[in-house]
């Protein structure tokens, strides 16, 4: 077992690169290959795109009505997006696609702490060669960026639950709920309910 962990430790840093690196290259690669689909890539984009245009970052509008159905997160991100690399499907896309790689990364780094190296690098490569989760990544839905967030909610609550430092704890349990915060931000009270159903499942096992 000793000499099975060395060989591990002595592998991780080169095959958490390469992870990092698959991560980033499945994520952008072929953004800006495909029109936009329809219904919901066309409207999410034309929501953050005339929220580019006009400035106005409170009011989301499609087609220059009112469009409060869903919440603005991935709009300002979007938004933002066109603004600093253009309007194209490459730049439509690459809020989901990054939140996508956070993913990936975020679930290696939360089993390195709870578990071992070996572990985040399994969790890590599993992820990132899920095919669903892949298709995801590349296409506008809010489905990617609630994904992030519940996952930044779930590993911040499941490392200050071993985290022996009390200040330290505090800090992951905050960030835990910046996560729900951003989860509610991108698609409403689902992503307090999930989170916290889970967090509450956990404590009565506990």
């Amino acid at each position: 077992p000793s000499s099975r962990f060395e060989m591990a430790i002595t592998l991780s840093r080169p095959l958490v690169l390469l992870l990092a690196l698959l991560a980033l290259f499945i994520s952008l690669d072929g953004l800006g290959d495909r029109k936009l689909a329809n219904p919901d890539e066309g409207r999410y984009s034309e929501i953050a795109r005339e929220m580019a245009a006009s400035g106005d970052f409170v009011t989301p509008r499609l087609n220059g009505l009112k469009y409060f159905e869903k919440p603005p997160l991935q709009y300002w991100a979007t938004a933002i997006s066109f603004r600093l690399f253009g309007e194209s499907e490459f730049t439509a896309r690459l809020y989901t696609a990054l939140c996508a790689l956070g993913c990936i990364l975020l679930t290696a780094y939360c089993a390195r702490r709870v578990f071992d190296e070996e572990t985040a690098l399994l969790s890590g490569l599993v992820l990132l060669s899920a095919p669903y989760f892949a298709a995801l990544s590349e296409i506008v839905t809010l489905d990617m960026g609630l994904t992030f967030w519940m996952t930044v909610s779930l590993c911040a609550y499941l490392i200050a639950e071993r985290t022996g430092n009390e200040r330290s704890r505090s800090r992951w349990l905050v960030t835990a709920w910046v996560g729900m915060a951003g989860a509610v931000l991108s698609k409403g009270l689902v992503g307090l309910v999930f989170p916290a159903g889970a967090i509450f499942l956990y404590g009565l096992l506990e």
